[in-house]
């Protein structure tokens, strides 16, 4: 009886922390591994810009157009708006953008610019050659 009660016990432990992990999602962490010396900061102290020193993903949210994943190439610039929002990278490889019921193609090596609507709620991807 004892053995049960301590199996129980540990059973609903590890459940009460999964729910409370669904519930209460912990802060995602994230990091932006730049070459030396190549960082600039805007005047609040977030990140401007830097040269990536590997290959980054670069995961955005819109609650219009759910999450969109950028893969960032190493060796080219990465940049920021001043609320730390993605702005700017060179892809590492190639990505499928869909918007108004089309799909085009950003290739690899363009460089992917993203933008959002004063409020928030339009979010507005460009790819260039340059």
């Amino acid at each position: 009886m004892i053995f049960f009660n301590h199996k129980l016990a540990a059973v609903s432990s590890f459940v009460s922390i999964s729910a409370i992990n669904i519930f209460f999602p912990q802060p995602a962490l994230s990091a932006i591994s730049c070459e030396a010396s190549t960082i600039n900061r805007h005047a609040n102290g977030s990140l401007q810009y830097c040269v990536l020193a590997r290959d980054t993903k670069i995961t955005i949210s819109n609650y219009r157009t759910g999450r969109s994943t950028f893969p960032c190439k190493a060796q080219k610039y990465i940049m920021f708006a001043e609320k730390s929002e993605f702005q700017t990278c060179t892809l590492s490889e190639d990505i499928k953008i869909i918007e108004n019921n089309s799909v085009r193609t950003c290739p690899k090596d363009y460089i992917v610019s993203v933008s959002t609507s004063n409020d928030g709620k339009d979010l507005s991807i460009r790819c260039s050659r340059y």
